[in-house]
């Protein structure tokens, strides 16, 4: 196909146990005019194998095989190959429902948008639904500065894979790579690109919890990385004069607050200096932390310890949420 109307981009790495299931979702959409593009990021098992099976029986699917570089590496090449007027994206252990791409890509040219976001269900290893988001299909049109504040204030959605946006927009973006969580620094820029954002309420995407996800394992260095594309978004936003101070002090206090509490002692050794750094300015901070109108008070208590010691601070935050 060379000028699909949709691009849909899935990294694999490590997938074989759900791989099938992703790609038969993508494949059996109600929108039959799409690209599949399967980047196989090395990927030690049989991932690698599965797709180039599709690809045999589907002219749709297009397989890139690469050595390993970390899921943003798998996007760009993605991004790169992309031949669609629309682009999405898919995470390889996630399934899609059926109608997704038609529902949002008809509400897309309806209303003439840059960029929609539907919401997500949370499902078991077996698919089954365990949680779900609104599904009222209420049309909300989000401003670019308060989408931005959204995302500062962790009440506005970051993941690519639930978003569909014209690929002029996308393209004009390099993601990241070598960290985890990329997809707030991309969302950032995104979001000062289609100015704003609009999002259907339903969850057609679904999400799976599954062990071997990025961001759903990783203990407190995560967190690191999202200090280093905390930093990133707020030069690039200074850039174009965007303030929005009180809510990215917000950002930063909190995601110092799940950093000290998901820490462990080996992480506080490996990245000692890391964490020393955190601690010093956390403690020349701490009026802000306190005035902060988004912080609750248990996030405050924590963070107030942990700027005179973060291992008591943790212990302390054990204790307290033990058997909750």
């Amino acid at each position: 196909m060379e000028n699909p109307l949709l691009s849909v981009i899935v990294p694999v790495y490590k997938a074989e146990k759900y791989i099938d299931r992703c790609i038969n979702s993508i494949l059996s959409q109600t929108l039959t005019d799409l690209e599949l593009i399967l980047v196989d990021d090395g990927s030690p098992d049989n991932s690698g194998a599965i797709c180039d099976e599709y690809a045999k029986k589907d002219d749709r699917v297009k397989v890139v095989h690469k050595p390993n570089g970390g899921a943003a590496s798998a996007r760009n090449v993605g991004i790169d190959t992309a031949k669609g007027k629309y682009i999405g994206f898919c995470d390889a252990d996630d399934f899609v429902d059926l109608d997704m791409y038609e529902t949002l890509i008809s509400i897309m040219e309806d209303n003439n948008l840059n960029t929609v976001e539907c919401l997500a269900k949370i499902c078991d290893s077996d698919g089954c639904v365990v949680e779900k988001d609104c599904d009222d299909r209420n049309l909300i049109v989000v401003s670019e500065s308060d989408s931005l504040r959204m995302v500062y204030s962790h009440k506005g959605n970051v993941s690519m894979a639930t978003r569909v946006t014209r690929s002029e927009y996308v393209k004009n973006i390099k993601i990241p790579e070598g960290k985890r969580v990329e997809d707030f620094y991309f969302t950032i820029i995104l979001l000062t690109q289609t100015k704003g954002t609009t999002i259907y309420n339903y969850p057609f995407y679904n999400c799976t919890l599954s062990e071997g996800s990025v961001t759903r394992t990783g203990g407190g260095s995560i967190y690191i990385d999202g200090m280093y594309f905390f930093e990133k978004s707020v030069d690039y936003l200074s850039s174009i004069e965007y303030d929005l101070k009180t809510e990215q002090e917000y950002f930063l206090f909190k995601n110092y607050y799940l950093l000290f509490i998901s820490s462990t002692r080996d992480e506080r050794k490996k990245f000692k200096n890391v964490y020393k750094k955190s601690k010093r300015d956390l403690q020349s901070k701490l009026v802000l932390v306190l005035n902060n109108p988004y912080l609750i008070n248990k996030e405050k208590i924590v963070l107030f310890l942990s700027s005179i010691s973060i291992s008591f601070a943790r212990l302390l935050f054990i204790l307290k949420n033990r058997g909750d």
